[in-house]
């Protein structure tokens, strides 16, 4: 694949000396560091396709049609080794067309295409069988993500699964056998696990057995595969299983971290779920401080990341800073807003277009449920995001000025503007056709509306989203007269780390969150 760059606008970051790694050189003078990167509605890279032939060293170059602004995100060879697939998408991402290539002469013809009102998901289940007559790909227009065989003429043999629940990832799939093997959602959007089922999509059978959450790989004949599982408060167990799922044996029980873990208090993670005013069922957990006195009244932290597909809400193990917090007497609260995964394509498409509006209102409401709570102090509710998560603890510091006492939000998108193209415009289309979707729920649109204590974190070298929001929105906090806490950390990227750069942070955003809640 060849990018043609030449019209994409670039951006400048300066680097500084800094530490861990030093860059001497810029001691004095910094570094302006200018990469290309285009932002929502501004051109993109033209990408072209091209074969190479090592024998007759002679290069084809692929027709991929007249449109330029355009995506190819995938290529790969089918069984034939002169047959060649991409996969071709619109700009609005909408329209996915799988492509078959004649690698001598470039020549392409149309094999399978979907349209969508919203967006198409591009994913690596494509898959070509080796009988060069059928592909499998992974769709979410039954509403559900499931598994559908096709012939390489098009047409559609079957959908292998079907249901209102998730395949949550295709495993792939044995030829001898005739089986499919997948990941899904279908107990529960909370719980994940291992399936196979028969071509004619008739015989199911499940091959894991823990209640948690569950992941296998496969190896390359599919006559074993190793299942990863753990649950709420079960730290991760590794085994062998063969293909029907019968126990080989235990890689990995964990059992000297269970072990160690038996020796503390430990809050614990527990699941709920709530109806908002608008009717919106939503998924969350809460953790406790250990010793909880339920005559007492708690500060408390509600916790994202929102994304769209995303999920924080599982039956998995994890220890992480939250466990810290609620240590420190803190109730934590974790949810899964409108837009998340899990739970079909309505419940994560229904944001489009307005992506930040509908995930702001979720999480807003669940502030006002925690507000109820007799354990919970209600003016003392806090909320913390990073990144996605970033942006709409600034919407709700925000928009929900009178929910939430103290917000942090690190590496927020302040507006979709200052993002990419591709992930910005595959929610909200370009800013010339939608600039309502753009402007209408971005944080900075509400920045005159803060209230609480609000603490902005940002690295001055993150390239994905870049410090700009954060300078930016600053500026109409300033303008606003609005009272505020913000630290740059130099030369980090969107992760934040290097050195003492991770306990600097959190120990900044514990010591925030004690003083403010």
């Amino acid at each position: 694949m060849r990018f043609d760059e030449s019209e994409v606008k670039q951006f400048n970051m300066t680097v500084f000396k800094g530490m861990n790694p030093e860059k001497k050189a810029n001691a004095l003078y910094p570094e302006n560091y200018t990469f290309k990167y285009p932002k929502a509605g501004e051109k993109n890279s033209v990408v072209s396709v091209h074969v190479y032939d090592l024998e007759s060293k002679k290069t084809t170059t692929v027709d991929v049609g007249e449109e330029t602004d355009q995506y190819i995100p995938r290529i790969k060879w089918t069984q034939d080794p002169k047959v060649l697939s991409l996969v071709r998408m619109n700009r609005h991402q909408n329209h996915y067309e799988l492509l078959l290539a004649n690698a001598d002469n470039g020549q392409t013809h149309l094999l399978y295409e979907e349209k969508n009102k919203a967006w198409v998901d591009v994913n690596d289940d494509l898959t070509f069988l080796k009988d060069n007559k059928h592909f499998i790909v992974t769709s979410e227009k039954s509403g559900f993500n499931h598994i559908y065989l096709y012939n390489m003429k098009g047409e559609l043999v079957r959908q292998v699964t079907k249901g209102d629940w998730e395949v949550s990832k295709y495993l792939g799939y044995d030829e001898y056998k005739k089986l499919f093997y997948y990941q899904a959602a279908a107990v529960s959007p909370l719980q994940r696990e291992i399936y196979s089922i028969d071509i004619k999509g008739k015989k199911t059978h499940k091959l894991s057995e823990q209640v948690g959450t569950n992941s296998a790989n496969f190896s390359k004949g599919f006559k074993y595969f190793i299942n990863y599982y753990s649950a709420n408060g079960v730290p991760t167990v590794v085994t062998l299983h063969n293909a029907k799922g019968k126990l080989i044996r235990t890689l990995e029980d964990n059992k000297e971290l269970r072990k160690k873990l038996q020796e503390y208090k430990l809050p614990k993670r527990e699941f709920f779920s709530f109806e908002t005013s608008e009717g919106v069922k939503l998924n969350a957990w809460m953790m406790k401080p250990v010793g909880f006195d339920e005559n007492k009244e708690y500060p408390a932290l509600l916790h994202f990341y929102g994304g769209p597909g995303s999920q924080q809400v599982l039956d998995r193990y994890k220890f992480d800073w939250l466990e810290y917090l609620a240590q420190e007497g803190f109730v934590v609260v974790v949810v899964d807003n409108r837009g998340t995964g899990g739970r079909g394509e309505a419940f994560k498409k229904c944001t489009y277009m307005q992506i930040q509006n509908l995930e702001a209102i979720d999480l807003i409401e669940t502030g006002k449920y925690m507000a109820k709570q007799p354990f919970i102090a209600a003016d003392r509710i806090g909320v913390y995001g990073w990144s996605f998560g970033g942006q709409m603890s600034s919407l709700c510091m925000f928009r929900g000025a009178d929910v939430f006492a103290a917000g942090i939000a690190v590496a927020p998108v302040t507006t979709y503007r200052y993002y990419d193209s591709i992930y910005s415009e595959r929610y909200l289309r370009t800013p010339q056709e939608n600039p309502e979707g753009y402007d209408n729920y971005a944080p900075i649109h509400f920045a005159d509306q803060l209230k609480g204590k609000f603490l902005l974190i940002h690295g001055t070298s993150d390239d994905n989203v870049h410090v700009q929001n954060t300078l930016e929105l600053s500026e109409v906090l300033v303008q606003h007269n609005k009272k505020f806490e913000m630290f740059l950390y130099t030369n980090r990227n969107h992760g934040i780390y290097g050195g003492q750069t991770r306990l600097h942070l959190f120990t900044k955003m514990v010591d925030f969150l004690k003083e403010n809640l």
